[in-house]
């Protein structure tokens, strides 16, 4: 991603490239951060001790969400003091780099697979993929990019927006990369901006689910994930004689059943197909499901 903008250059007046640093660093936040199982087992350290010590340190509160069954991924939730949670995510990125076992958080597949394949360090490069509600994207990117832009080229990181919503939420990851010196003033930045919005109104979260590939080694393995919609926008996603439905087949190569119309107040959208065209027809769903709770104010509206 282009870094091109300098610190010479005027701020920009739409929204702001950075918010002021005093007037929010006693400001509490929550976030979300996406983790494999191993990773996860390095934060917890042995009966709970790695944890339990960084939140003491660091006055936070963080907890890791339990392994579910066949799942490949957990969340790391850390609330508090806006410059505390950025203290305890660094010490946290620094017992990864550290992890005698780094060298095992590499994964093939969406969403725990890197999103920037070149590094700009060597050695003591860290990985946080942030989980942010795709409504608070636009704040943290800026207009045309340009907060982004400002961000990565001041502390010298990498950062980079999912394409994809996480299975089955509105939510998107943000991978942040770099050194991990320079990784407690960037979070105290990327803080700040999405602090300017903090709405989780119709935030649909992205919890871990048993993974659909059945086959992680070759990947091509038949892949199976649902998504559930509400009745009364079930007929837009669908579309006039499931003209859009069959759009999102055709595009993703996936095929798509929708559950029958019960007495329940949900739809179930079941889509089938090697790894690629689920996480495709997974996409296209969840933002036409966005696109309608938007047009019916169900959401609130990005202006970026």
């Amino acid at each position: 991603m282009d870094s091109a903008t300098t610190k010479d250059q005027e701020p920009i007046s739409e929204r702001g490239i950075l918010p002021l640093t005093e007037r929010n660093s006693n400001v509490s936040i929550n976030l979300r951060i996406l983790l494999s199982a191993k990773e996860a087992g390095c934060l917890i350290g042995q009966n709970g001790t790695v944890i339990d010590g960084i939140r003491e340190d660091t006055v936070t509160k963080a907890g890791i969400s339990k392994l579910n069954p066949g799942s490949l991924e957990r969340i790391l939730t850390i609330s508090g003091l806006l410059d505390n949670v950025a203290d305890a995510l660094t010490r946290f990125c620094r017992l990864l780099v550290e992890s005698p076992a780094n060298n095992q958080f590499v994964h093939a597949y969406f969403p725990l697979k890197r999103l920037l394949q070149a590094s700009i360090s060597v050695g003591d490069t860290a990985l946080l993929r942030l989980i942010i509600p795709n409504a608070q994207i636009g704040t943290l990117i800026g207009s045309k990019g340009a907060r982004i832009k400002k961000i990565q080229s001041d502390h010298q990181v990498l950062m980079i927006a999912s394409n994809s919503f996480l299975p089955g939420s509105n939510e998107r990851t943000v991978e942040i990369q770099g050194s991990i010196h320079n990784f407690y003033d960037a979070l105290q930045t990327i803080l700040r901006c999405l602090l300017e919005d903090v709405s989780s109104v119709g935030t649909i979260y992205y919890v871990p689910q048993e993974s659909s590939i059945l086959s992680e080694s070759e990947g091509k393995g038949i892949c199976t994930t649902t998504i559930s919609a509400s009745n009364h926008i079930v007929g837009a996603l669908i579309g006039k004689n499931g003209a859009r439905i069959s759009g999102v087949r055709k595009v993703s190569g996936a095929s798509i059943a929708v559950s029958e119309n019960t007495s329940e107040d949900e739809r179930i959208f079941t889509i089938k197909g090697d790894s690629r065209a689920v996480e495709k027809a997974q996409s296209l769903l969840l933002q036409n499901v966005e696109r309608e709770l938007l047009k019916r104010n169900m959401l609130p509206n990005d202006d970026e």
